[in-house]
């Protein structure tokens, strides 16, 4: 009888997990490479490098702009496979001409925020991704919860934060992510995505998905439930993604925010610059052989 419960519960896991990949790779999901790539001869060269382009969207309603308190996040796989990096963008950044990153992304959409990226990191980028709150909140309960530090204490609508580890659920990571708990032009708040998204590459790796089809095949259904992305990442393109990060260790993925500096106007205003020495340098580590090294290092300075 043991056995035979053990089958029914592998065929279940099996048709469980086909569903969730043809959800996943269904066509409604797709967004056609005109809608969301630049034109190929003002981009970087392609690499055997894997960088995603991760946005997570929030309702709108509860932002100055669409774009202010998304995340955006580029997910740097070297053709190495020996290392992995992920970095959060402040949209807050002046891009140009007195501009935001956000302002920006606003007005000329996935190709432009594309072409942005680009020119920042130096790399092509591969794959987008989109994905929903509400989505990810549904991973977030599946996985128990996100341990995760915030640096001071604040309130986003009826959630309360304290200063050190909050365990966050679906309602209170998409707070986390997208209040601006401290007047810095949304350094705080990049910080607070960084560390949400530190949290879940730490339990998507330890949170045995691999030894557990069904909760893989769970996981996988909630992020299909709320993504659109790129028509080659596939679930099979996807797995080799997750492969790649599950096989390193935790030393070996580095989180950071991209590195910015920040000046206080005379009425007040904060503004967010991209920081001028570290840019070149970050640039030469994604294109070079020093990734490790470099991206450990901004770590430790807490970035």
């Amino acid at each position: 009888m043991a056995k035979l419960k053990k089958m029914v519960s592998a065929v279940g896991s099996i048709k469980d997990l086909n569903s969730a990949r043809a959800e996943f790779d269904d066509a409604s999901r797709i967004l056609p490479d005109e809608a969301i790539f630049p034109p190929d001869d003002i981009r970087p060269a392609q690499t055997d490098a894997r960088p995603l382009l991760l946005r997570i969207t929030h309702a709108a309603e509860s932002q100055k702009t669409d774009s202010q308190g998304d995340t955006f996040a580029a997910i740097h796989i070297p053709a190495a496979n020996d290392f992995a990096v992920v970095m959060t963008l402040n949209p807050s950044a002046q891009i140009e001409s007195g501009q935001t990153f956000a302002t920006i992304a606003d007005e000329g959409g996935w190709p432009v925020i594309v072409a942005m990226v680009e020119d920042i990191l130096g790399v092509r980028i591969d794959h987008v991704a989109e994905l929903e709150a509400s989505a990810l909140g549904a991973v977030v309960n599946e996985l128990g919860g996100l341990p995760v530090y915030s640096r001071t204490a604040f309130s986003a609508g009826d959630v309360e934060f304290i200063e050190g580890t909050n365990n966050l659920n679906a309602t209170s990571v998409g707070a986390f992510a997208t209040a601006d708990p401290v007047d810095d032009a949304g350094q705080t708040r990049t910080r607070n995505q960084r560390a949400a998204l530190r949290a879940l590459i730490q339990a998507l790796k330890t949170g045995g998905l691999a030894k557990d089809p069904n909760k893989g095949a769970t996981v996988l259904g909630h992020f299909a439930s709320g993504i659109h992305h790129d028509q080659a990442l596939t679930t099979l393109e996807l797995a080799k993604i997750a492969h790649s990060l599950r096989q390193l260790e935790s030393d070996d993925i580095a989180v950071v925010t991209i590195p910015t500096t920040s000046r206080r106007e005379d009425n007040g205003t904060v503004i967010i610059d991209l920081d001028a020495e570290a840019m070149p340098a970050l640039k030469d580590a994604l294109a070079g052989n020093d990734l490790p090294d470099f991206f450990r290092y901004l770590v430790s300075l807490g970035y």
